[in-house]
């Protein structure tokens, strides 16, 4: 009976106290296949050397028809796009507003939309716009050709500037910027659909973006008989070939308007690889290629056409057919000039396609904090992180209904036939503050502008999959399962995004696919005050974008989202450690000059002159201490939460200091309070209970506390007033018994404070003796233990010196957070 007692407790346990990740079961991100075409063998002869092609083709700059724009000048830092100048775009309205071109951005522009209270969206509009914080291309122009000469291509195509009366400075041309943010190319082999809006489909059909939307595309190869075929293909789990080979073509991002991918083919094949950038010896994956290991200079040490012949199958390339520009067959042997085609020239949107998808699927931040805790080390978090996991899985966020599962992101092969609170499969219930309906299973409308402005998924048409599955066209779909209790209802998909996976987000600013904010705290206090504009588009804004009131005001713990959220980045990313290392980039940052006068010298006549900025090759070992870790956007500034938290704030000095009996708060007060406000949150069957104390009281005893649970937050009023502060939300410890009590000043843990302890950390500071406990021999709490600790200690025992800071004089916890320990077993309680 007592065993069976027993048993019903620790099941009543178990349901009140859930797990932190509420309603979500995944492990590390390294857990994870990483999803690649069924029948990748058929075309890939060998996925080493398609990766070489890939990475060398994705950073080489000659692949831009200015012959300086690579697919990595908009995904280069961090797989993404940092640059802070000419990132301008006037979006819907066509006209700049607040932006300008060749405008410098700095942390006064953001958000784009700008309130007086942050936290509420009814509050006063200080700016607004249509604008975008987009990523910048090429200038304006036509292509008219690829330039041959005697040694073979050119790196610059033979292109006609055109008038560009939109991205111009005093009538110089500066160079054109998209229309969207480009996301980050990190981890996005795992996303079913590629592009903001998913336009890139899963089903690669080796010509374009379009998958099974474009029923003529066909590649050239070799049939059985010798005979040339032009045969139709599919590729699933691709939609990172069908991206890859949109932008080469883009007139705004890497081309001059109208290049085919024959006409790059071509170019390509009679091009040294990465001709003019410096490559490691010591790079990952193509340092045995490097000249800079063998007569020390730029480029490789082989050819595209090589590159190709070792990675591809010969079906697809070694024909002798000479085609034209329709794909015709019109001779055989080496073509003549630019408009007839070798296969391999032909079918070279197929080899671009497939291995940018192959070296991009080698880039997967896997190795961060959160994958360490995922894994068991309930230390790899700091208290603040971990209050930020808290608010993010189980705070009344709902910020993991749509970034779900270990790519925090519900658009991804992993989660698609997953019932993870959104639906299962490509097409599931959408609830919005209207009328409910349909959708794509991980695009989600967030209100951050009217949907009249961009529609979104709803742009893709009748290749989205909920147009699919209403229209019968089920081989259009990416998985075939669908929930059979799905209804029929209104399409939901307009002014829907994808939503992007959280890993390295703190390096991939500017924010949401019109970059409107610049530091992480900006994008939680979207989300706190339920967005922009739902009231404005309510039939389409899911109801997961509602207020928190859980953050609203409460700016402690939107700080420690930003902090949960900062450790998703690996730092392989942050300090470009393989497979994150890289060729020399060098790439325009805006045009020299401002937004009233830009210096003249592009390509063409009235062309502005680049600001180009040097990004060095990194061998596999990645950045050296000199050359720093990557930034982010504005050079990482920016997230700080201003002066609260310092002088100004109201609020400071808080500790938390636990005894063998509860804990004890305590914190000081900058100015008059006529009432402050404690929530206490002890998780579970106890709840959360509000407690309001007078404005002069300083400290509060919690005999309830719960090590790991257990929150505080402390919020200041005056005269009725709610004042912000970022001095009180505090969550201890890993799990109960598990936070070490110490008596400060007793190193050795003998119980007393004497000669010995002073002697045992000097000898620990120059003698590399043990410490039993860093945290003991810490006298002030600074933080370190150095040589003041024991010069203080032995002031305190022969001259009258100063006590040491808690815990003391009774044994405790550290009401300071920091990096020291206390490990060894000692006799406090």
């Amino acid at each position: 009976m007592r065993a069976a007692l027993l048993v019903f407790l620790v099941g009543m346990i178990v349901a009140v106290f859930p797990n932190d990740l509420e309603g979500q079961d995944f492990g590390p991100m390294s857990t994870l296949p990483t999803p690649l075409p069924a029948n990748l063998s058929e075309f890939v002869e060998d996925n080493a050397k398609a990766i070489e092609l890939g990475k060398a083709l994705f950073w080489d700059m000659q692949m831009g028809s200015d012959g300086k724009t690579a697919c990595a000048t908009c995904h280069y830092s961090g797989g993404g796009d940092v640059r802070d100048r000419g990132q301008g775009h006037p979006g819907a309205l066509g006209i700049f507003q607040n932006l300008a071109p060749n405008q410098q951005l700095t942390h006064d522009d953001f958000p784009t939309r700008k309130l007086s209270d942050p936290d509420d969206a009814t509050s006063g509009l200080l700016r607004d716009s249509t604008e975008v914080v987009g990523s910048q291309g090429v200038h304006k122009m036509a292509f008219d050709g690829v330039a041959l000469g005697l040694d073979g291509a050119d790196e610059v195509d033979d292109c006609s500037g055109e008038p560009d009366f939109l991205n111009n400075v005093n009538g110089v041309n500066v160079r054109q910027t998209t229309g969207r943010n480009a996301p980050a190319a990190i981890n996005s082999i795992h996303y079913v659909d590629a592009f903001w809006d998913g336009r890139a489909r899963s089903d690669f059909n080796g010509n374009d973006p379009h998958g099974q939307g474009n029923l003529d595309a066909a590649v050239q190869k070799i049939s059985l008989d010798g005979s040339i075929c032009a045969c139709g293909i599919t590729m699933d789990r691709a939609a990172l070939a069908s991206q890859a080979v949109g932008p080469p073509l883009s007139g705004v991002e890497m081309s001059g308007e109208g290049r085919q991918f024959y006409d790059l083919g071509k170019k390509a094949c009679n091009l040294m690889p990465l001709a003019d950038q410096m490559v490691a010896s010591d790079d990952s994956v193509l340092g045995d290629l490097a000249m800079s290991g063998i007569d020390g200079g730029p480029g490789l040490s082989t050819s595209y056409v090589e590159m190709i012949e070792a990675a591809f199958r010969p079906a697809y390339w070694a024909s002798e057919a000479i085609f034209d520009a329709s794909g015709n067959v019109i001779g055989t042997g080496a073509p003549d000039g630019p408009d007839e085609f070798a296969q391999m020239e032909t079918n070279f949107a197929l080899f671009w396609g497939i291995s940018v998808m192959l070296y991009e699927s080698t880039l997967l931040s896997d190795q961060t904090r959160f994958d360490q805790w995922l894994a068991g080390n309930e230390n790899a978090l700091s208290p603040e992180e971990e209050n930020g996991l808290d608010a993010f899985y189980s705070g009344g966020t709902e910020c993991s209904q749509c970034h779900t599962g270990p790519l925090l992101s519900s658009a991804t092969w992993g989660e698609l036939n997953v019932d993870n609170g959104v639906g299962e499969g490509p097409v599931v219930e959408v609830d919005t503050n209207g009328d409910d309906g349909i959708g794509d299973k991980g695009f989600f409308n967030i209100g951050l502008r009217p949907s009249s402005e961009d529609a979104g998924r709803a742009n893709v048409g009748s290749m989205t999959w909920t147009n699919a599955w209403l229209s019968g066209n089920t081989a259009a779909l990416p998985s075939g399962v669908i929930d059979p209790e799905l209804e029929v209802g209104p399409d939901k998909n307009t002014g829907a995004f994808k939503t992007p996976g959280l890993r390295c987000v703190e390096l991939n600013g500017p924010y949401f696919h019109n970059g409107s904010a610049a530091t992480l705290l900006q994008v939680v206090q979207f989300y706190t005050r339920g967005g922009d504009f739902g009231h404005v588009n309510p039939d389409s804004v899911s109801t997961y974008i509602d207020p928190i009131g859980k953050l609203r005001n409460k700016l402690p713990r939107q700080m420690a989202m930003v902090a949960f959220l900062k450790s998703l980045t690996d730092e392989r990313v942050r300090w470009e450690r393989a497979p994150f290392d890289h060729p020399e980039l060098r790439f325009p940052n805006g045009a020299i000059g401002d937004t009233f006068i830009v210096e003249e010298g592009g390509l063409h006549p009235n062309e502005s002159a680049d600001n180009m900025v040097t990004l060095p090759c990194v061998g596999a070992g990645g950045r050296t201490a000199a050359m720093g870790p990557v930034l982010g956007f504005l050079n990482g500034d920016g997230s700080a939460a201003g002066p609260l938290g310092g002088t100004d704030d109201p609020i400071t000095e808080v500790a938390c200091f636990e005894t063998s009996e509860g804990v004890s708060l305590s914190w000081n007060t900058n100015t008059t309070l006529s009432m402050i406000s404690l929530e206490i949150d002890h998780g579970g069957f106890f709840g959360t209970q509000m407690i309001v104390l007078s404005g002069d009281v300083t400290s509060f005893e919690d005999p309830i506390f719960r090590p790991s649970v257990t929150g505080y937050v402390i919020t200041p009023f005056y005269q009725g007033v709610e004042l912000k502060s970022a001095g009180g939300f505090i969550r201890r410890g890993s799990f109960p018994g598990q936070i070490p009590h110490f008596l400060r000043g007793d190193m050795n843990l003998d119980g007393a404070i004497d000669l010995a302890d002073a002697i045992d950390t000097l000898q620990g500071i120059f003698s590399g003796g043990v410490m039993a406990c860093h945290d003991a021999a810490d006298w002030n709490d600074d933080g370190a233990v150095d040589v003041s600790d024991p010069i203080c200690a032995l002031s305190y025992l022969f001259a009258g010196g100063a006590s040491p800071a808690l815990p003391y004089p009774q044994c405790g916890s550290d009401p300071v957070f920091d990096d020291l320990d206390c490990g060894q077993t000692n006799s406090c309680p």
